[in-house]
């Protein structure tokens, strides 16, 4: 049911959505109170199509707990109000769950001024959009179907189910370049119940992206380091030397092994990761290799196939729980996470939210249970002639999927060609399987693998190989200039070599037919990346201790010329001598020069004032070589719909 916001002076705020036991849905920012953060004490809500008048409306409060401002980096930006009254209509809506479908045609009616009863105006989904990672852009069908001012909140319906998936939340309207650009934002169901505890309790429908058996808890997230910020955990600053000791990384995976062997890579636990010259690097997360594996499969990075195939076996914990975490950080619902700013050499391990349409756990269900699940995931849950896998081969959504444990389903072999379907509908498809060789596997390879998977698969291991070589030797050449004025520096790892000769002993294997080739390629893969991340790590951490050397040395250096221009050089001359002694006198711990360049430029600035101090001038904000900040919000290309 559409509900419209009046203003006190008979201007129209803004619309909403009628739900469940009187609930209100709307935009926070259509009933902010003006340059504040706060919301209007009472609401009044009016119902444009309830008929016999409406020009009094009703009252309505703000639920407790419920009261979401727009955020810095555009997150939340949602109200939940209480009728304080029974409405005056039976009819209301129910958020339901759908994925992000390119070109999905939905409709929706806002109050812009002058314009009482409501237009109505149809949008095209174009997929996640705006700052934040909680939109979803929409632009309008037809010039007539331009957003306008006060749609804010207006409930958003998907043409072909009726099902209302959001609310509008705002609109761009610019011109860049001569070019007129027109689109607007909704809020996704989702992102409304991830920040509404009483929506998601009561007046949400369809299946969860990411159930509950492959999803993680918050307290869980939480537990694993690095995971809920989008800067990766540091390197020991531990002296250590550049000469290669002994292998690290897994042995030989390419011929017979014992499979009891930690190294092997049909021990539970997969190959044995590499551990950094020096000391051991402190865990992220658990399997992070594996993590950012995933991570980059479901960004659709150019060199990871629309179809992959990967192993957790049981017994696996560390990629169990990688797995699980990955999929929850990439479910807009349960991601605790706003905008991940991911990109070359950052290292982050987690995925963007919204990333990931549809995770299914098969082991143990039918492949009539399993049509059953997907076709809920994907809206095609209501009633039709045809049976449900008929259904999904003709309607199937192009979603991204994720299905665990395809060997242990009841069917494994029916399993495969219904998943099978989903691909040929145009969907990417992740198959995690929990055994190393099955009928599923062998038939996933027959189906929905090229026959040149092994040979692009190895390819794409190499060019990521090649990728650790550069980095480390870009890491060693950075710690040689480092070790010249800073200390402890980080290790930095040499494992491209170890990796290089796996890499050739795979080319020569000769099972490259078989499916245990696959099984190979996927475990050095995994350990590789986690390599990567471990020398970008080094590289970033060196980097940055360069960068606070230099941003010192000007501190220093800058302060003592103001000094000198005022005729003042013997004002703080003890603790410039010092400061600059730890500065230029050899490798100097960074906290201790920082405690020196801070006590200088305290000393100039008291010598300074009155006169000559100025608004740029500041202490030294302490800094080390560990997580660089967290990149701030996009900036907000939006306008606000309502006001």
């Amino acid at each position: 049911m559409r509900l419209r916001l009046p203003g006190l002076r008979g201007q129209v705020l803004g619309a909403g959505v009628l739900l469940g036991d009187g609930l209100v849905l709307t935009c926070a920012h259509v009933i902010r109170i003006p340059d504040t953060d706060d919301h209007q004490p009472f609401v009044t809500v009016e119902f444009p199509g309830a008929g016999g008048g409406d020009a009094a409306g009703m009252r309505a409060v703000v639920v407790p707990n419920h009261w979401v401002p727009r955020a810095d980096d555009h997150s939340g930006d949602l109200a939940l109000l209480q009728l304080c009254g029974p409405p005056p209509v039976t009819a209301h809506a129910t958020l339901h769950r759908m994925p992000t479908i390119w070109n999905r045609r939905v409709h929706f009616a806002g109050y812009p001024s002058r314009i009482t009863g409501g237009k109505w105006a149809e949008a095209l989904i174009k997929g996640p959009g705006g700052p934040g990672d909680e939109w979803v852009q929409i632009d309008p069908v037809t010039e007539t179907d331009t957003l306008m001012r006060r749609f804010s909140g207006a409930g958003v319906v998907d043409n072909r189910t009726g099902r209302v998936i959001g609310i509008v939340v705002s609109k761009l309207d610019s011109e860049r370049e001569g070019a007129r650009h027109r689109h607007g934002y909704m809020i996704p169901t989702g992102t409304v119940v991830k920040h509404l505890d009483l929506v998601r309790e009561r007046c949400v429908s369809g299946r969860r992206p990411v159930p509950a058996t492959l999803s993680v808890d918050p307290a869980t997230l939480a537990a694993v380091p690095g995971l809920l910020t989008a800067d990766p955990d540091t390197l020991p600053a531990a002296p250590a030397t550049d000469r290669p000791g002994p292998p690290t990384g897994p042995t030989d995976a390419t011929g017979p092994t014992d499979p009891a062997s930690p190294a092997s890579p049909h021990h539970p636990t997969g190959p044995a990761r590499p551990r950094p010259l020096g000391g051991p690097l402190p865990r992220r997360a658990p399997d992070p290799g594996f993590a950012r594996w995933l991570t980059r499969w479901l960004a659709g990075e150019d060199d990871l196939a629309d179809v992959e195939i990967t192993f957790v076996r049981d017994e696996d914990v560390d990629a169990a729980l990688a797995l699980r975490t990955t999929l929850t950080l990439a479910d807009r619902e349960q991601s605790p996470r706003t905008s991940v700013a991911a990109g070359p050499g950052r290292g982050v391990t987690a995925p963007r939210a919204g990333s990931l349409d549809l995770a299914v756990d098969v082991s143990g269900k039918s492949p009539a249970q399993i049509a059953e699940e997907i076709a809920e995931g994907m809206a095609l849950d209501g009633p039709g002639l045809l049976p449900m896998p008929a259904r999904i081969a003709a309607d199937a959504l192009p979603l991204t999927t994720v299905a665990r444990g395809v060997d242990d389903a009841l069917q494994p072999l029916e399993t495969v060609e219904l998943l099978d379907t989903l691909v040929r509908r145009g969907g990417r498809l992740l198959l995690v399987f929990r055994q190393h060789d099955s009928p599923a596997l062998r038939r996933t390879y027959e189906l929905l693998l090229d026959p040149s998977r092994p040979r692009l698969w190895l390819d794409r291991v190499g060019r990521r190989i090649r990728a650790l070589a550069r980095t480390e030797e870009s890491a060693r050449e950075l710690r040689r200039r480092a070790a010249t004025c800073v200390t402890p520096l980080p290790a930095v790892p040499r494992y491209a070599p170890d990796l290089e000769l796996k890499a050739a002993r795979l080319e020569a294997d000769p099972q490259r037919g078989a499916t245990g080739f696959l099984v190979k390629l996927s475990y050095v893969e995994r350990t590789v990346e986690t390599a990567l991340l471990e020398a970008e790590t080094a590289h970033r951490l060196l980097a940055r201790q360069l960068a606070r050397h230099q941003d010192l040395r000007g501190l220093l250096d800058g302060h003592q010329a103001r000094l000198a221009a005022h005729g003042l050089t013997e004002a703080a001359a003890r603790a410039h001598q010092e400061a600059q002694r730890l500065l230029t006198g050899g490798p100097c711990e960074l906290r201790v020069a920082e405690a020196a360049v801070d006590r200088f430029v305290r000393e100039a600035r008291a010598a300074l004032a009155p006169g000559t101090r100025t608004g740029a001038e500041h202490t030294v904000e302490a800094a080390e070589p560990v997580p660089e900040p967290a990149p701030g919000p996009a900036a907000a290309t939006t306008a606000e719909g309502d006001r």
